[in-house]
């Protein structure tokens, strides 16, 4: 894993980590459809 790749799943500089794997998630299940979505991403706001 890169340096770069490291510092974003580091909890101290990335504390959402859990909601943008859920994001991430959503995306690919739903085919990238951003409008089913859109709850995982309010929530990282």
């Amino acid at each position: 894993m890169s340096r770069h790749a490291q510092q974003l799943r580091d909890h101290d500089r990335n504390p959402c980590i859990a909601e943008t794997d859920a994001s991430r998630k959503c995306m690919d299940d739903n085919n990238y459809k951003k409008d089913m979505c859109t709850d995982y991403f309010l929530n990282m706001t």
